[in-house]
Protein backbone atom coordinates (compact mmCIF):
# COMPACT_ATOMS: atom_id res chain seq x y z
CA UNK A 1 0.00 0.00 0.00
CA UNK A 2 1.48 3.32 -1.00
CA UNK A 3 0.07 6.56 0.34
CA UNK A 4 0.62 10.21 -0.51
CA UNK A 5 0.90 12.51 2.47
CA UNK A 6 -1.10 15.70 2.48
CA UNK A 7 -1.27 18.78 4.76
CA UNK A 8 1.20 19.35 7.60
CA UNK A 9 2.43 21.39 10.51
CA UNK A 10 2.42 24.62 12.39
CA UNK A 11 5.84 26.11 11.94
CA UNK A 12 7.61 29.45 12.31
CA UNK A 13 7.05 31.90 9.60
CA UNK A 14 10.62 32.57 8.78
CA UNK A 15 11.80 33.48 5.25
CA UNK A 16 14.86 31.55 4.06
CA UNK A 17 17.36 33.06 1.65
CA UNK A 18 20.70 33.03 -0.11
CA UNK A 19 21.93 35.03 -3.05
CA UNK A 20 23.85 33.08 -5.67
CA UNK A 21 27.38 33.83 -6.79
CA UNK A 22 28.74 34.79 -3.38
CA UNK A 23 25.70 36.48 -1.91
CA UNK A 24 26.88 40.07 -1.50
CA UNK A 25 28.56 41.53 -4.55
CA UNK A 26 26.64 42.41 -7.71
CA UNK A 27 28.05 43.51 -11.03
CA UNK A 28 26.18 44.58 -14.12
CA UNK A 29 26.09 41.61 -16.53
CA UNK A 30 26.66 42.00 -20.28
CA UNK A 31 23.64 43.00 -22.39
CA UNK A 32 23.36 39.42 -23.64
CA UNK A 33 22.78 38.22 -20.07
CA UNK A 34 19.27 38.21 -18.59
CA UNK A 35 18.82 38.97 -14.85
CA UNK A 36 17.22 35.93 -13.16
CA UNK A 37 15.59 35.90 -9.70
CA UNK A 38 15.33 32.27 -8.56
CA UNK A 39 12.77 31.55 -5.83
CA UNK A 40 11.45 28.51 -3.96
CA UNK A 41 8.10 27.77 -2.33
CA UNK A 42 6.20 24.66 -1.22
CA UNK A 43 2.77 23.09 -1.49
CA UNK A 44 2.55 21.18 1.81
CA UNK A 45 1.13 17.67 2.31
CA UNK A 46 -1.81 16.34 4.40
CA UNK A 47 -2.25 13.46 6.81
CA UNK A 48 1.10 13.46 8.61
CA UNK A 49 2.04 16.37 10.85
CA UNK A 50 5.56 17.40 9.82
CA UNK A 51 6.90 20.11 12.11
CA UNK A 52 10.09 20.54 10.12
CA UNK A 53 11.06 19.42 6.60
CA UNK A 54 14.63 20.29 5.73
CA UNK A 55 16.27 19.46 2.41
CA UNK A 56 19.42 20.64 0.65
CA UNK A 57 19.06 22.23 -2.79
CA UNK A 58 22.44 21.27 -4.22
CA UNK A 59 22.08 22.84 -7.65
CA UNK A 60 19.73 24.37 -10.20
CA UNK A 61 20.60 24.62 -13.90
CA UNK A 62 18.95 25.49 -17.22
CA UNK A 63 19.44 23.28 -20.28
CA UNK A 64 19.62 25.19 -23.62
CA UNK A 65 17.45 23.96 -26.47
CA UNK A 66 20.63 24.05 -28.55
CA UNK A 67 22.16 20.76 -27.42
CA UNK A 68 25.64 21.92 -28.44
CA UNK A 69 25.58 24.45 -25.59
CA UNK A 70 26.40 23.67 -21.97
CA UNK A 71 23.86 23.92 -19.18
CA UNK A 72 23.70 27.20 -17.24
CA UNK A 73 24.02 27.00 -13.45
CA UNK A 74 21.64 29.31 -11.57
CA UNK A 75 22.67 28.03 -8.13
CA UNK A 76 26.25 26.96 -7.50
CA UNK A 77 26.38 26.86 -3.68
CA UNK A 78 24.23 24.22 -1.90
CA UNK A 79 21.49 25.70 0.30
CA UNK A 80 19.60 23.85 3.03
CA UNK A 81 16.01 25.08 3.25
CA UNK A 82 13.13 24.25 5.58
CA UNK A 83 10.17 23.64 3.29
CA UNK A 84 7.84 23.87 6.28
CA UNK A 85 8.58 27.61 6.35
CA UNK A 86 7.36 28.10 2.80
CA UNK A 87 3.63 27.35 3.02
CA UNK A 88 2.56 30.97 2.58
CA UNK A 89 5.82 32.60 1.47
CA UNK A 90 8.55 32.03 -1.09
CA UNK A 91 12.28 32.33 -0.54
CA UNK A 92 15.11 33.80 -2.57
CA UNK A 93 17.55 31.13 -3.72
CA UNK A 94 19.61 33.21 -6.15
CA UNK A 95 19.83 36.65 -7.73
CA UNK A 96 21.88 35.89 -10.81
CA UNK A 97 21.80 35.95 -14.63
CA UNK A 98 21.72 33.64 -17.64
CA UNK A 99 22.43 34.09 -21.36
CA UNK A 100 19.51 35.19 -23.52
CA UNK A 101 18.11 32.30 -25.51
CA UNK A 102 15.68 29.39 -25.42
CA UNK A 103 15.89 26.63 -22.83
CA UNK A 104 14.28 23.20 -23.00
CA UNK A 105 14.28 22.25 -19.31
CA UNK A 106 15.53 22.92 -15.79
CA UNK A 107 17.29 20.46 -13.45
CA UNK A 108 17.01 20.70 -9.65
CA UNK A 109 19.40 18.59 -7.55
CA UNK A 110 18.44 17.68 -3.97
CA UNK A 111 20.01 15.82 -1.03
CA UNK A 112 19.93 15.03 2.72
CA UNK A 113 16.25 15.39 3.65
CA UNK A 114 15.36 15.54 7.36
CA UNK A 115 11.76 15.45 8.60
CA UNK A 116 10.49 15.92 12.18
CA UNK A 117 6.96 14.60 12.54
CA UNK A 118 4.14 13.83 14.89
CA UNK A 119 3.14 10.39 13.65
CA UNK A 120 -0.63 10.53 13.77
CA UNK A 121 -1.05 8.01 10.95
CA UNK A 122 -2.24 5.36 13.43
CA UNK A 123 0.64 2.98 12.63
CA UNK A 124 4.39 2.80 13.08
CA UNK A 125 6.30 4.97 10.61
CA UNK A 126 9.99 4.68 9.73
CA UNK A 127 12.71 5.65 7.26
CA UNK A 128 14.29 2.20 6.94
CA UNK A 129 16.52 2.73 9.97
CA UNK A 130 14.62 4.76 12.56
CA UNK A 131 11.00 4.29 13.62
CA UNK A 132 8.34 6.59 15.05
CA UNK A 133 5.55 4.99 17.06
CA UNK A 134 2.01 6.19 16.48
CA UNK A 135 1.34 9.18 18.73
CA UNK A 136 -1.03 12.14 18.85
CA UNK A 137 1.52 14.49 20.44
CA UNK A 138 5.10 13.10 20.49
CA UNK A 139 7.63 14.44 17.95
CA UNK A 140 10.05 12.15 16.13
CA UNK A 141 12.82 12.72 13.55
CA UNK A 142 13.36 10.73 10.35
CA UNK A 143 15.82 10.78 7.44
CA UNK A 144 13.74 9.52 4.50
CA UNK A 145 15.47 8.37 1.34
CA UNK A 146 15.20 10.16 -2.01
CA UNK A 147 13.94 8.04 -4.90
CA UNK A 148 15.91 10.37 -7.19
CA UNK A 149 18.54 13.01 -6.41
CA UNK A 150 17.47 15.30 -9.24
CA UNK A 151 14.30 16.47 -10.95
CA UNK A 152 14.15 17.52 -14.60
CA UNK A 153 11.19 19.70 -15.59
CA UNK A 154 10.60 20.05 -19.34
CA UNK A 155 6.83 20.71 -19.29
CA UNK A 156 5.29 24.21 -19.31
CA UNK A 157 6.62 26.87 -19.16
CA UNK A 158 9.32 25.10 -21.20
CA UNK A 159 10.55 25.69 -23.79
CA UNK A 160 11.38 28.97 -22.06
CA UNK A 161 12.86 31.96 -23.85
CA UNK A 162 14.94 34.47 -21.90
CA UNK A 163 14.90 37.84 -23.65
CA UNK A 164 17.70 40.38 -23.34
CA UNK A 165 16.54 43.40 -21.35
CA UNK A 166 13.64 41.52 -19.68
CA UNK A 167 14.43 40.32 -16.11
CA UNK A 168 12.61 37.15 -15.09
CA UNK A 169 11.60 35.44 -11.86
CA UNK A 170 11.76 31.65 -12.04
CA UNK A 171 9.78 30.05 -9.24
CA UNK A 172 10.38 26.48 -8.06
CA UNK A 173 7.34 24.98 -6.35
CA UNK A 174 8.39 21.91 -4.38
CA UNK A 175 5.16 19.94 -4.06
CA UNK A 176 5.40 18.07 -0.75
CA UNK A 177 1.82 16.97 -1.31
CA UNK A 178 3.06 14.66 -4.08
CA UNK A 179 6.64 14.17 -2.91
CA UNK A 180 6.24 12.65 0.56
CA UNK A 181 5.01 9.06 0.34
CA UNK A 182 4.49 6.10 2.68
CA UNK A 183 5.08 2.59 1.34
CA UNK A 184 4.47 -0.26 3.80
CA UNK A 185 5.13 2.04 6.76
CA UNK A 186 8.30 3.58 5.31
CA UNK A 187 8.51 7.31 4.58
CA UNK A 188 10.35 8.28 1.39
CA UNK A 189 10.56 11.22 -1.01
CA UNK A 190 9.83 11.19 -4.72
CA UNK A 191 10.62 14.83 -5.58
CA UNK A 192 7.91 16.66 -7.50
CA UNK A 193 8.58 20.23 -8.64
CA UNK A 194 6.63 22.57 -10.88
CA UNK A 195 7.91 25.82 -12.43
CA UNK A 196 6.33 29.25 -12.75
CA UNK A 197 7.75 32.41 -14.31
CA UNK A 198 7.08 36.12 -13.91
CA UNK A 199 8.39 39.18 -15.77
CA UNK A 200 5.98 41.76 -14.30
CA UNK A 201 7.12 44.05 -11.48
CA UNK A 202 4.87 44.77 -8.49
CA UNK A 203 2.89 47.95 -9.14
CA UNK A 204 3.29 49.07 -5.51
CA UNK A 205 6.91 48.17 -4.72
CA UNK A 206 8.44 48.20 -8.19
CA UNK A 207 10.11 44.85 -7.43
CA UNK A 208 10.13 41.73 -9.54
CA UNK A 209 9.91 39.73 -6.28
CA UNK A 210 9.18 40.66 -2.66
CA UNK A 211 10.03 38.61 0.43
CA UNK A 212 8.68 38.83 3.98
CA UNK A 213 9.44 37.71 7.54
CA UNK A 214 13.12 36.88 7.30
CA UNK A 215 14.87 36.26 10.64
CA UNK A 216 18.59 36.54 11.26
CA UNK A 217 21.52 38.11 13.08
CA UNK A 218 23.34 41.25 11.91
CA UNK A 219 26.98 40.61 11.03
CA UNK A 220 27.81 44.06 9.67
CA UNK A 221 26.21 47.48 9.12
CA UNK A 222 28.00 50.28 7.30
CA UNK A 223 27.71 52.57 4.28
CA UNK A 224 23.92 52.15 4.26
CA UNK A 225 24.26 48.39 3.85
CA UNK A 226 23.25 45.68 6.33
CA UNK A 227 24.51 42.10 6.18
CA UNK A 228 22.33 39.59 8.00
CA UNK A 229 23.07 35.90 8.53
CA UNK A 230 19.91 33.85 8.17
CA UNK A 231 19.35 31.73 11.27
CA UNK A 232 17.78 28.94 9.23
CA UNK A 233 20.47 28.46 6.56
CA UNK A 234 23.52 30.12 8.11
CA UNK A 235 24.00 32.06 4.87
CA UNK A 236 24.70 35.83 4.64
CA UNK A 237 22.67 38.32 2.66
CA UNK A 238 23.67 41.95 2.12
CA UNK A 239 20.88 44.51 1.82
CA UNK A 240 21.01 48.02 0.49
CA UNK A 241 18.95 50.49 2.54
CA UNK A 242 17.18 53.61 1.34
CA UNK A 243 15.23 56.57 2.65
CA UNK A 244 12.15 54.34 2.41
CA UNK A 245 13.54 51.56 4.63
CA UNK A 246 11.51 51.34 7.87
CA UNK A 247 13.41 50.61 11.09
CA UNK A 248 11.29 49.56 14.10
CA UNK A 249 11.95 48.77 17.76
CA UNK A 250 15.45 50.34 17.69
CA UNK A 251 16.19 52.54 20.72
CA UNK A 252 18.81 55.23 21.27
CA UNK A 253 22.37 54.29 22.21
CA UNK A 254 25.83 55.82 22.25
CA UNK A 255 25.95 55.62 18.44
CA UNK A 256 22.23 56.10 17.83
CA UNK A 257 20.92 59.54 18.77
CA UNK A 258 17.61 59.15 16.90
CA UNK A 259 15.48 56.06 17.38
CA UNK A 260 14.64 53.79 14.47
CA UNK A 261 17.40 54.94 12.12
CA UNK A 262 20.22 53.13 10.33
CA UNK A 263 22.69 54.29 13.00
CA UNK A 264 20.86 52.09 15.52
CA UNK A 265 21.74 48.88 13.66
CA UNK A 266 24.62 47.05 15.34
CA UNK A 267 26.51 43.79 14.81
CA UNK A 268 25.07 40.93 16.85
CA UNK A 269 21.48 42.15 16.90
CA UNK A 270 18.75 39.60 16.15
CA UNK A 271 16.32 41.03 13.60
CA UNK A 272 13.46 40.17 11.29
CA UNK A 273 13.09 41.85 7.92
CA UNK A 274 11.27 42.32 4.62
CA UNK A 275 13.08 42.96 1.34
CA UNK A 276 12.65 43.08 -2.41
CA UNK A 277 14.61 42.37 -5.58
CA UNK A 278 13.99 44.68 -8.53
CA UNK A 279 15.47 42.39 -11.15
CA UNK A 280 17.42 45.28 -12.66
CA UNK A 281 20.79 44.25 -14.07
CA UNK A 282 23.47 44.33 -11.38
CA UNK A 283 21.08 45.25 -8.54
CA UNK A 284 20.99 43.48 -5.18
CA UNK A 285 18.29 43.00 -2.55
CA UNK A 286 16.87 46.20 -1.06
CA UNK A 287 15.72 46.28 2.55
CA UNK A 288 12.08 47.29 2.98
CA UNK A 289 11.93 47.03 6.78
CA UNK A 290 14.12 45.89 9.67
CA UNK A 291 12.76 45.11 13.14
CA UNK A 292 14.95 44.56 16.22
CA UNK A 293 14.16 41.62 18.48
CA UNK A 294 15.11 43.30 21.75
CA UNK A 295 16.84 41.20 24.36
CA UNK A 296 17.77 38.33 22.04
CA UNK A 297 21.43 37.38 21.53
CA UNK A 298 21.53 33.57 21.47
CA UNK A 299 18.35 33.20 19.44
CA UNK A 300 16.60 29.84 19.07
CA UNK A 301 13.30 29.53 17.18
CA UNK A 302 10.83 26.71 17.40
CA UNK A 303 7.24 25.48 17.47
CA UNK A 304 5.44 25.04 20.78
CA UNK A 305 4.34 21.38 21.00
CA UNK A 306 3.50 21.38 24.74
CA UNK A 307 2.66 24.07 27.29
CA UNK A 308 2.84 21.96 30.46
CA UNK A 309 5.73 21.31 30.43
CA UNK A 310 6.78 24.08 28.01
CA UNK A 311 8.35 22.18 25.09
CA UNK A 312 9.52 23.47 21.72
CA UNK A 313 10.63 21.68 18.57
CA UNK A 314 13.66 23.64 17.36
CA UNK A 315 13.56 24.95 13.79
CA UNK A 316 16.64 27.25 13.71
CA UNK A 317 19.30 28.97 15.82
CA UNK A 318 21.29 32.21 15.52
CA UNK A 319 25.02 32.24 14.62
CA UNK A 320 25.90 33.31 18.19
CA UNK A 321 24.19 30.24 19.61
CA UNK A 322 25.48 27.85 16.95
CA UNK A 323 29.00 29.19 17.49
CA UNK A 324 28.85 27.99 21.07
CA UNK A 325 28.86 24.37 19.80
CA UNK A 326 25.97 23.48 22.09
CA UNK A 327 24.95 20.28 20.37
CA UNK A 328 21.44 21.61 19.76
CA UNK A 329 20.12 20.56 16.35
CA UNK A 330 17.14 21.46 14.20
CA UNK A 331 14.29 19.01 14.75
CA UNK A 332 15.25 18.42 18.38
CA UNK A 333 12.70 18.84 21.17
CA UNK A 334 13.77 20.95 24.16
CA UNK A 335 12.05 21.66 27.45
CA UNK A 336 12.09 25.41 28.09
CA UNK A 337 12.44 27.02 31.52
CA UNK A 338 11.81 30.80 31.49
CA UNK A 339 13.80 32.53 34.23
CA UNK A 340 12.18 34.64 36.92
CA UNK A 341 11.30 37.94 35.28
CA UNK A 342 11.68 36.58 31.75
CA UNK A 343 10.30 39.01 29.16
CA UNK A 344 7.37 37.85 27.00
CA UNK A 345 6.49 39.91 23.91
CA UNK A 346 5.00 39.62 20.41
CA UNK A 347 6.83 40.51 17.21
CA UNK A 348 4.20 42.90 15.86
CA UNK A 349 6.57 45.15 13.87
CA UNK A 350 4.59 48.15 15.03
CA UNK A 351 1.17 46.96 13.85
CA UNK A 352 -1.92 47.14 16.07
CA UNK A 353 -3.38 43.90 17.40
CA UNK A 354 -7.10 43.21 17.81
CA UNK A 355 -8.34 44.00 21.32
CA UNK A 356 -7.74 41.38 24.00
CA UNK A 357 -4.76 39.62 22.39
CA UNK A 358 -1.62 39.55 24.54
CA UNK A 359 1.56 37.55 24.94
CA UNK A 360 2.84 38.65 28.34
CA UNK A 361 3.54 35.50 30.38
CA UNK A 362 3.68 31.71 30.36
CA UNK A 363 -0.11 31.77 30.71
CA UNK A 364 -0.32 33.04 27.12
CA UNK A 365 1.54 30.07 25.61
CA UNK A 366 -0.42 27.93 23.16
CA UNK A 367 0.08 24.84 21.02
CA UNK A 368 1.29 25.63 17.50
CA UNK A 369 2.77 29.02 18.34
CA UNK A 370 6.18 29.89 16.93
CA UNK A 371 8.56 31.51 19.38
CA UNK A 372 12.05 32.95 19.48
CA UNK A 373 13.96 32.22 22.70
CA UNK A 374 17.05 33.96 24.03
CA UNK A 375 19.02 31.02 25.40
CA UNK A 376 20.86 31.60 28.68
CA UNK A 377 21.84 27.93 28.98
CA UNK A 378 21.34 24.58 27.30
CA UNK A 379 21.81 21.01 28.54
CA UNK A 380 21.56 18.19 26.04
CA UNK A 381 19.05 15.43 26.75
CA UNK A 382 19.92 11.77 27.23
CA UNK A 383 18.18 8.87 25.52
CA UNK A 384 14.62 9.83 24.68
CA UNK A 385 14.57 12.69 27.22
CA UNK A 386 14.50 16.20 25.69
CA UNK A 387 17.28 18.69 26.31
CA UNK A 388 16.62 21.63 28.62
CA UNK A 389 16.98 25.29 27.70
CA UNK A 390 16.75 28.30 30.00
CA UNK A 391 15.68 31.65 28.62
CA UNK A 392 15.22 35.25 29.72
CA UNK A 393 13.20 36.27 26.64
CA UNK A 394 10.29 34.61 24.83
CA UNK A 395 9.12 36.40 21.66
CA UNK A 396 6.03 35.32 19.74
CA UNK A 397 6.82 35.20 16.01
CA UNK A 398 4.60 34.27 13.01
CA UNK A 399 3.39 30.68 12.54
CA UNK A 400 2.15 28.89 9.43
CA UNK A 401 -0.51 26.21 9.14
CA UNK A 402 -3.56 25.41 7.07
CA UNK A 403 -7.05 23.99 7.06
CA UNK A 404 -10.53 24.56 5.65
CA UNK A 405 -12.71 27.65 5.94
CA UNK A 406 -15.77 26.62 7.97
CA UNK A 407 -17.47 30.03 8.18
CA UNK A 408 -16.86 33.65 7.17
CA UNK A 409 -17.58 36.89 9.04
CA UNK A 410 -17.51 39.72 6.51
CA UNK A 411 -18.24 42.34 9.18
CA UNK A 412 -14.89 41.95 10.92
CA UNK A 413 -13.09 40.14 8.05
CA UNK A 414 -12.44 36.95 9.98
CA UNK A 415 -13.10 33.26 9.38
CA UNK A 416 -13.17 29.98 11.27
CA UNK A 417 -10.55 27.46 10.21
CA UNK A 418 -11.03 23.73 10.86
CA UNK A 419 -9.50 20.61 9.35
CA UNK A 420 -6.30 21.47 11.24
CA UNK A 421 -3.17 19.33 11.32
CA UNK A 422 -2.49 16.70 13.99
CA UNK A 423 -0.46 19.01 16.24
CA UNK A 424 -3.67 20.91 16.95
CA UNK A 425 -6.22 18.09 16.87
CA UNK A 426 -4.00 15.84 18.98
CA UNK A 427 -4.24 18.55 21.65
CA UNK A 428 -8.03 18.93 21.25
CA UNK A 429 -7.81 22.15 19.21
CA UNK A 430 -10.23 21.70 16.33
CA UNK A 431 -10.65 25.24 15.02
CA UNK A 432 -8.86 28.58 14.97
CA UNK A 433 -10.30 32.02 14.32
CA UNK A 434 -8.29 33.86 11.63
CA UNK A 435 -8.46 37.66 11.86
CA UNK A 436 -7.54 39.53 8.67
CA UNK A 437 -7.43 43.15 7.55
CA UNK A 438 -7.48 45.01 4.26
CA UNK A 439 -4.05 46.55 4.86
CA UNK A 440 -2.27 43.93 6.97
CA UNK A 441 -3.10 40.70 5.14
CA UNK A 442 -1.90 39.44 1.78
CA UNK A 443 -4.48 37.28 -0.01
CA UNK A 444 -3.54 34.92 -2.85
CA UNK A 445 -5.25 32.20 -4.83
CA UNK A 446 -8.85 33.33 -4.35
CA UNK A 447 -11.23 34.82 -6.87
CA UNK A 448 -9.97 38.26 -5.76
CA UNK A 449 -6.86 39.37 -3.88
CA UNK A 450 -8.86 40.40 -0.81
CA UNK A 451 -11.25 38.97 1.78
CA UNK A 452 -14.12 38.86 -0.71
CA UNK A 453 -12.23 36.21 -2.69
CA UNK A 454 -12.61 33.66 0.15
CA UNK A 455 -15.44 31.12 0.36
CA UNK A 456 -16.66 28.51 2.81
CA UNK A 457 -15.03 25.22 1.89
CA UNK A 458 -11.78 26.80 0.66
CA UNK A 459 -8.61 24.98 1.67
CA UNK A 460 -6.10 27.64 2.72
CA UNK A 461 -2.59 28.10 4.05
CA UNK A 462 -2.33 30.84 6.67
CA UNK A 463 0.52 32.72 8.32
CA UNK A 464 0.60 35.14 11.24
CA UNK A 465 0.83 35.57 15.01
CA UNK A 466 -1.13 32.96 16.99
CA UNK A 467 -2.74 33.99 20.31
CA UNK A 468 -4.99 32.51 22.97
CA UNK A 469 -8.02 34.81 23.10
CA UNK A 470 -9.79 35.34 26.44
CA UNK A 471 -12.60 37.17 24.63
CA UNK A 472 -13.21 34.07 22.48
CA UNK A 473 -13.45 31.68 25.44
CA UNK A 474 -9.81 30.66 25.15
CA UNK A 475 -10.04 29.89 21.42
CA UNK A 476 -6.85 30.45 19.49
CA UNK A 477 -6.81 33.45 17.16
CA UNK A 478 -4.39 33.90 14.26
CA UNK A 479 -3.72 37.49 13.21
CA UNK A 480 -3.38 36.68 9.53
CA UNK A 481 -0.48 38.18 7.62
CA UNK A 482 -0.94 35.77 4.71
CA UNK A 483 -3.93 33.78 3.48
CA UNK A 484 -3.45 31.59 0.41
CA UNK A 485 -6.27 29.60 -1.15
CA UNK A 486 -5.00 26.25 -2.46
CA UNK A 487 -8.25 24.41 -3.24
CA UNK A 488 -11.90 23.93 -2.40
CA UNK A 489 -11.82 20.76 -0.31
CA UNK A 490 -9.34 19.26 2.13
CA UNK A 491 -6.89 16.73 0.69
CA UNK A 492 -6.94 13.39 2.53
CA UNK A 493 -4.55 10.44 2.50
CA UNK A 494 -5.10 8.60 -0.71
CA UNK A 495 -3.76 5.45 -2.28
CA UNK A 496 -1.22 5.71 -5.00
Amino acid sequence: MRKVLGWFSAVPLACLFIVGCGGSGHTTPPASQVPVVLTLQDQPPAGLTALSFGIQVSGVSLQPSDTTKQSVALLTTPVTVNLSNLQTLNTLLANTSAPAGTYSSITITLSTPQVSVINNTGAQLGDGTNNCVASATAACSLSPSLSANSVVVSSAPFPLTLTAGTPIQIGLDFNSNESLTITDGTLSITPTVTITTNTTTNATTGNLADFANGTGQVTSASNNQVTVTDISTGQPLTFATSANTAFTNFNMSATCTTINTFACVQTGQNVNFNFGVSGAAGSGPTLTSLNLNNGVTNGVTGTVISTNPFEVLVTSASPAFVGGDTGLTVGQVVQVAPSTGAVFSAQTNGTMLPAGLTFASSNDLGIGQSVMLDSTGFTAGTGTSPGSLTTDNVTLVPSQFGGNIDSLNATNQSFELNGLNGLFTGNNINDVNVSTSATGTTFTGGTTNDFTGLAVGNTVNTGGLLFNSPTEGGQQVLVGGQVGVTGTTATALRSR
